[in-house]
C-alpha cells in the first residue's frame, strides 16, 4: 500500500446510493492517516438490503482494504440472533479473510461499552422497523424501555429531517430511569448533534453511524479519541 494512501489504514465503507448522510459523517469522524473508501450499492427494495451489501463486498478487496464496514441497520428488517449469525458467515466468506464489522454488532458493543441497561431508542422509519430493532436488542440482553419512530416513508427522505425533530424524538423516549439514548437507521445522520444531545440529556447518546465507525477503528487498533461527537468516540477500549 502506498504511504500516501491511508498510511494508518484503509476503511471500505458500504453505502446505499440512497444514503446521503453516511459518507459525510464518516469523513467528519476520520482520524488523520485513515482513508475512507466508499462503495455504493443500489437498494431495489427494503427486503434486498442484506443481499445488496453482500454482492458489493468482493469489490472492496481491490483497494488495499484493511477494514470493511457494513453500516446498514439490518436489525430493522425482521432480524434475529440466528439471522445475524448466518449473515456474518456469508459476509466473512465474501470478505476473503479481511477484517470487517457490521453495524448491528457495533451497536451492541457500543451499548456494552457505555454500560447501557435501560435504553430509549429512536429510528427514522416505520413502527414495524422500530419493533424489529427493539426485539433484536431485547434478545441481546438490553431493556429497550421506550422507542419511537419518525415514520419516514423512504430512507432517502431522512436527509430532510430537521435536527429539531431529532431532539423531540429523543425527548419522547427519555425519562429519569433511561440511562442511554440510541439512534438506529443510518440513513438519518445525527452525528454532528450527538455532543449537543449528550449535554442536553446528561447521558450517553449513541448514533449507529458513530458507533459503527468507532467500532471499526478500534478493531483496527486506531485508538485516537475523536472529540466533539459524544462520549463513545472518546472511548479507546471495547466491551464485547
Amino acid at each position: 500500500m502506498p504511504d500516501r494512501f491511508g498510511p494508518r489504514g484503509v476503511v471500505a465503507v458500504l453505502i446505499p446510493v440512497q444514503n446521503s448522510n453516511m459518507q459525510p459523517e464518516y469523513e467528519m469522524m476520520r482520524p488523520e492517516g485513515i482513508s475512507n473508501q466508499m462503495y455504493r450499492f443500489n437498494i431495489t427494495s427494503p427486503d434486498t438490503v442484506g443481499e445488496a451489501v453482500l454482492d458489493v463486498v468482493p469489490h472492496t478487496l481491490k483497494c488495499w482494504t484493511d477494514m470493511i464496514v457494513g453500516g446498514n441497520s439490518l436489525e430493522m428488517r425482521d432480524w434475529s440472533v440466528e439471522k445475524q449469525a448466518w449473515y456474518t458467515g456469508e459476509f466473512a466468506e465474501r470478505a476473503g479473510g479481511k477484517p470487517f464489522v457490521l453495524a448491528t454488532d457495533a451497536v451492541i458493543a457500543a451499548l456494552r461499552t457505555v454500560g447501557a441497561k435501560r435504553v430509549g431508542m429512536m429510528s427514522p422509519l416505520s413502527v414495524e422497523n422500530s419493533k424489529s430493532a427493539v426485539d433484536y436488542y431485547t434478545a441481546m440482553g438490553f431493556d429497550i424501555a421506550a422507542a419511537t419512530a419518525l415514520l419516514l416513508d423512504h430512507p432517502v427522505n431522512a436527509v430532510n429531517v430537521p435536527m429539531g425533530r431529532v431532539v423531540e424524538a429523543f425527548e419522547e423516549v427519555d425519562s429519569p430511569d433511561i440511562d442511554t439514548l440510541l439512534h438506529v437507521g443510518g440513513s438519518l445522520g445525527i452525528v454532528p448533534l450527538v455532543q449537543e444531545l449528550e449535554d442536553k440529556f446528561g447521558k450517553p447518546v449513541l448514533s449507529v453511524n458513530a458507533a459503527t465507525y468507532w467500532y471499526a477503528l478500534r478493531k483496527m487498533g486506531i485508538n485516537d479519541p475523536i472529540p466533539g461527537y459524544g462520549r463513545l468516540l472518546l472511548e479507546t477500549g471495547i466491551v464485547e
